[in-house]
């Protein structure tokens, strides 16, 4: 393994997603931008990584050298040229450049950094410098090990940190979230990756799935997916977890309402406790279509179904929202 050094440096309805899946027209020209929170060795990444590829596309790996679960959006850069801390599972140990590539497959990147400063080093060190500037066609964030549902962990999630990161420079992006919480290596699931019912894989497969889904519809459209716009998939517990579900139906959803956690804590003989909290600014529907279930619900409620929600980054209110307020002022801006 070679680590280089610093010096050297919307989806019209869930049907569409179901609906059986035409040719791609040419996967071989897009570019996807794939990172996550759970660093570069972790076996779902590595898993994902492989199947995109198998699928045709010109997927460029950049994540975290270390485990940045909960990092939301921060944006933290290497402050050293090299590692004072081994990566995760010592891959690689420190010592090491803060930022460098695997020795036999130069697509695939490490930066020691948090998933969101991870999006801004491929976009503005890597993709220019090592792969000609090439344009990035969509990122796909994930898939995490551990769920990441509701508005509750929209900002807590490293993984849609490093999404919404990607979607406010203007790039299509997904984040993907999977049930499967353990944090492995990928060597040391190499054997498992021919496996049907090694969760993993069931996930990089679903993920291969969307991806397709998007591209092939994409063809009359100038962008995967509409300026602002990013999408939030949750996995449920598949394959060795749950031999009844190696492939999850796709549920399109919204991220709030019924069941939507928000994270909160309880205070007990002077010690405090993560608890999930159930608020009505997070339950109850203010924008969207009412109409659909929440990501937390079919999670919770529904056996082998994967949401998909979609989200904006154009956080200014609407323009009720915003009217009110104004009128509420009124006497400041006379």
């Amino acid at each position: 393994m070679k680590f280089s050094t610093i010096a050297s440096a919307f989806l019209a309805a869930s049907s569409a997603i179901a609906a059986p899946l035409a040719k791609r027209d040419d996967g071989k020209n897009k570019t996807i931008l794939l990172t996550n929170d759970d660093g570069w060795a972790a076996t779902n990444i590595r898993a994902t990584y492989s199947a995109l590829k198998d699928a045709g596309y010109d997927v460029i790996l950049v994540a975290p050298v270390q485990q940045r679960s909960g990092f939301g959006g921060q944006f933290a850069l290497p402050t050293t040229e090299k590692l004072t801390e081994d990566g995760e599972f010592s891959y690689p140990p420190a010592g090491s450049p803060s930022w460098g590539h695997e020795d036999n497959d130069k697509n695939i990147w490490y930066f020691n950094g948090t998933p969101a400063s991870s999006v801004a080093f491929a976009l503005n060190y890597v993709v220019p410098q090592h792969f000609d500037n090439k344009s990035i066609d969509l990122v796909v964030a994930g898939p995490n090990e551990g769920l990441n549902l509701s508005p509750g962990m929209y900002t807590l999630s490293g993984t849609i940190g490093a999404t919404y990161a990607s979607v406010l420079r203007g790039y299509p992006a997904i984040a993907f979230s999977g049930s499967n919480s353990n944090n492995s290596f990928f060597k040391d699931d190499e054997l498992r990756l021919s496996d049907d019912l090694f969760p993993p894989v069931i996930y990089a497969k679903k993920v291969v799935e969307i991806v397709d889904r998007l591209f092939n519809l994409s063809s009359a459209r100038p962008r995967v997916l509409p300026k602002t716009t990013g999408l939030n998939v949750n996995f449920p517990k598949v394959g060795d977890e749950d031999e009844e579900c190696k492939d999850p139906e796709w549920v399109f959803t919204r991220l709030s309402g019924e069941d939507s956690p928000v994270p909160n804590l309880k205070y007990s003989n002077g010690t405090v406790k993560w608890s999930d909290g159930l608020f009505e600014t997070a339950t109850e529907c203010v924008f969207g279509d009412c109409d659909l279930p929440s990501e937390a619900w079919v999670i919770a409620e529904q056996k082998c179904k994967t949401p998909i929600s979609v989200f904006s980054i154009d956080y200014d209110a609407s323009y009720q929202q915003a009217k009110s307020v104004q009128k509420y002022l009124g006497p400041l801006f006379d």
